[in-house]
């Protein structure tokens, strides 16, 4: 809480609350930080450039880790996340290459829609 966060702005409007586990136990924060932003690239490229702390999928900073560019802080508080989601809305009309990427993610997780 005493670091300069780069925060995330949802759709919605609200502001991300960070989520973390560690042994079961489960805490969401409100960040801290002056500077909040909507998209994911701006928040890597504020992060690259010292603006503070951010909170993104571990896929997507792989590289920049691995290059030194970006360090990881509290790793024992965010375990590796199992999977994700894909949300669409089933009742309405879906398009052919929609419904052609669900299938396709199905197929190559052996999962049927939930």
């Amino acid at each position: 809480m005493a670091h300069r966060c780069i925060r995330s702005r949802l759709s919605s409007g609200a502001i991300y609350r960070w989520e973390f586990e560690k042994r079961g136990e489960e805490v969401g924060i409100e960040p801290p930080g002056a500077l909040t932003l909507g998209s994911h690239a701006l928040k890597l490229e504020a992060a690259l450039k010292g603006a503070g702390l951010v909170y993104v999928n571990e896929w997507a900073v792989l590289a920049h880790i691995a290059a030194g560019r970006l360090l990881r802080v509290l790793e024992d508080w965010t375990p590796a996340y199992p999977g994700l989601c894909l949300y669409y809305p089933g009742h309405r009309h879906v398009p052919a290459g929609l419904r052609a990427f669900v299938e396709v993610l199905r197929e190559v997780t052996g999962k049927e829609a939930g």
